[in-house]
């Protein structure tokens, strides 16, 4: 066989290689196809919206006072005036969980922006640089693990709760809510997206980009960042669901949200001394509680299977 023989023969086999692989490539289901294959987290997913939608724009379309006392429907069962009834003070319980569902998903947002912001990027230096720095995150990451995440979030929440509300306000407890909680889940995303980064570092891409004069930042930020940004978004997904847990913890403890700022977890509080005059006062909100805990665990969990490179 002369040498054009051998180089035609070459060109042959990678051009039906080309074409094997774009026809798998078409054939491959996309993100959202494979995201919408699990119709339970498509599901949650738009019950999340929903939620969302009623935190943000139930105030415009049902506009009672959320904080309007009716000292004529104390304890009051669901009717026309009040939908959902009214707690012991004669307060909307709609109008409360519209309040509480924007207080949750608000403090998770917090949560998840810093969980994001500060383990995702300690976690992407410790896992790409190694070396001292991925020993002192690592041994700061174990300090914090050391402690029970909760009981470190009600401690902080106890210490500094009382000044922060009386100089920043109802924000100021918010901002001081999601940063405990943060303190608490930020190692564990550091430890997720370090261990990937190690793993994506030492593949042939990242090699070869290496060989040809890519810096650490283009390495980071074009080739290893966008692998894991799939798990960063899962990871985030399902840590809605604790934080949003932990919140009602806090709040049922009183050191969350405090009145007469609505919280669910501290509307659950106060419904439970009057459990027997109207159990609806805590069902409501444990029902709210209940429905964006299981939405939020269902949406990650098809996440998960949709950024599953084996289901590509």
């Amino acid at each position: 066989m002369t040498s054009t023989d051998a180089q035609m023969e070459s060109a042959t086999r990678r051009s039906a290689a080309d074409a094997q692989f774009m026809l798998a490539q078409r054939g491959a289901p996309s993100f959202w196809e494979r995201f919408a294959q699990n119709r339970l987290a498509l599901t949650s997913f738009v019950i999340i919206l929903l939620l969302s939608l009623l935190a943000i724009g139930g105030p415009r379309f049902y506009q009672t006072d959320p904080n309007y006392q009716d000292y004529n429907a104390i304890n009051a069962w669901p009717s026309a005036t009040h939908p959902l009834g009214a707690d012991s003070l004669g307060r909307d319980t709609l109008a409360r969980i519209i309040k509480g569902l924007r207080v949750s998903l608000l403090v998770a947002l917090y949560v998840e922006l810093l969980n994001i912001g500060v383990g995702a990027t300690l976690g992407l230096l410790a896992g790409y640089f190694g070396g001292w720095l991925d020993m002192l995150i690592a041994r700061l990451a174990d300090m914090l693990f050391a402690f029970p995440g909760l009981l470190f979030a009600i401690l902080v929440a106890a210490i500094f709760g009382q000044p922060v509300t009386e100089r920043f306000g109802g924000i100021g407890r918010l901002l001081l809510v999601a940063g405990s909680l943060a303190l608490v889940s930020w190692p564990l995303m550091a430890r997720y997206v370090r261990g990937q980064t190690l793993s994506l570092k030492r593949r042939d891409f990242i090699t070869a980009a290496r060989s040809v004069g890519a810096r650490d930042r283009r390495l980071i930020w074009r080739h290893i960042l966008p692998n894991v940004a799939g798990l960063i978004v899962v990871s985030a997904t399902l840590d809605v669901a604790a934080v949003v847990v932990n919140e009602a913890v806090l709040s049922l403890l009183g050191l969350g949200i405090q009145p007469p700022d609505p919280s669910i977890g501290q509307m659950i509080r106060q419904a439970i001394d009057y459990l027997e005059a109207n159990w609806g006062q805590v069902f409501f909100p444990s029902l709210a509680l209940t429905i964006i805990v299981l939405s939020f665990s269902f949406l990650g969990d098809g996440l998960r299977d949709a950024f599953d490179p084996q289901r590509r």
